[in-house]
């Protein structure tokens, strides 16, 4: 899945990477509490999507927890993580990657990892609040301008 072009559709669509303003566009119900264990969930009720946040996170945080659960709705809708490993010998790792990927991918742009390429993959993941294998997920997807050899 090409979780970058959907990302890009979806802030395109909105007018926003801000993942708050586009659960609240999609009606979502976005619940801010302190979560035992847990940084965020998405869970769907009488035909509304509510999303969980762990409001013991810093904001930042907030906001990418926001956005993975995004991609889950993207996604995975109809999925429910929950059941699945209690229930499933199924593995969930892949539809976590893929919620991370589209969650870097909707809240930087390219634009805003080319301001940063001087900076080590180090500094990018502590800057964007990330494992380091997520951070070079990002920079490796952003292309390089006309000229440029390669921004990073």
């Amino acid at each position: 899945m090409d979780t970058k072009a959907l990302a890009n559709r979806v802030a395109a669509q909105h007018g926003t990477r801000d993942p708050f303003r586009i659960a609240e566009e999609l009606g979502f119900i976005v619940i801010r509490a302190p979560l035992v264990e847990m940084r965020g969930l998405r869970q769907y009720v009488k035909r509304r999507t509510i999303v969980y946040v762990n409001a013991c996170l810093d904001e930042p945080q907030q906001r990418l927890v926001c956005a993975h659960e995004l991609g889950h709705h993207f996604l995975h809708r109809g999925l429910n993580r929950l059941f699945m490993d209690r229930n499933t010998c199924m593995v969930a790792n892949k539809y976590e990657n893929e919620a991370h990927r589209f969650a870097v991918d909707l809240l930087y742009d390219d634009a805003d990892l080319r301001e940063c390429a001087e900076w080590s993959d180090e500094q990018v993941a502590r800057w964007m609040g990330v494992p380091l294998p997520l951070a070079r997920y990002r920079r490796s997807t952003v292309p390089p301008l006309p000229g440029d050899k390669n921004p990073f």
